[in-house]
């Protein structure tokens, strides 16, 4: 389904269906989103997927159409800040699932694993998102870890799985990922940094196949290390 109405209407479907039960989505049920003002639950949830690169000033006035009672940035971040963060992995997962169209190829679907940097402000330092001594640089560097599971064939993503940066396992995610898996048989493909034992065993007990890349025999952490020792290192 890559028909960018018919996606829209069903994007607005779910947030209406997540609107009529919010009381499920918010941080405190009694209090957040009861009373009728500008930022209503529904709203803030679409408002956020539609924000682009501007301060969110100039974005709050392109989303309110540039008039004078265009809410403040700071009434945004509020409203905000009362949706937990799952409701838009609910999202997410809603949509996917009223807009996935299934594609094979030789019976298997091609679903890659990849991950990504996403930095935040550096004013938020904690043990879990910062490096203290990031690239050889005393500055500290904050960020979260995306990774994703991407259909090479319908060319969407059909999972994530959010990491804090000092803390990420791309191993740990890389299984979570294959653990929530339970369509058609599958090849995953994946990178250096997700290459585990353990991950291969998962893949093979579902019945399903993996292109993985690993790293140099020579790499401490390459799982090739485990196979040895190979010619080369036996001495003459």
């Amino acid at each position: 389904m890559n028909n960018y109405k018919s996606l829209k209407k069903q994007l607005k479907f779910c947030n209406k269906t997540m609107n009529d039960s919010s009381s499920l989505f918010v941080v405190d049920s009694n209090k957040d989103f009861i009373r009728k003002r500008k930022h209503l639950f529904g709203s803030t949830l679409f408002n956020v997927l539609l924000l682009e690169s501007g301060s969110l000033k100039d974005e709050m006035f392109k989303l309110f159409g540039y008039k004078l009672d265009t809410p403040t940035a700071s009434s945004f971040v509020q409203a905000r800040n009362k949706i937990r963060p799952d409701a838009f992995h609910t999202l997410f997962n809603m949509f996917n699932e009223r807009t996935q169209e299934i594609k094979l190829h030789k019976g298997y679907r091609l679903l890659t694993v990849d991950g990504s940097v996403l930095p935040i402000s550096s004013a938020i330092k904690d043990s879990k998102t910062t490096f203290y001594k990031a690239n050889n640089s005393n500055k500290p560097f904050s960020a979260y870890h995306l990774n994703t599971r991407y259909d090479l064939l319908e060319c969407t993503y059909d999972d994530i799985v959010f990491q804090e940066n000092a803390v990420m396992n791309e191993n740990g995610a890389f299984n979570e990922i294959v653990d929530r898996y339970d369509g058609p048989k599958a090849i995953f493909i994946a990178d250096r940094g997700y290459e585990s034992i353990n991950s291969f065993v998962k893949v093979g007990m579902k019945n399903n196949k993996y292109l993985i890349r690993v790293k140099d025999i020579h790499s401490r952490t390459s799982v090739l290390r485990s196979f040895g020792p190979f010619l080369s290192q036996i001495p003459v």
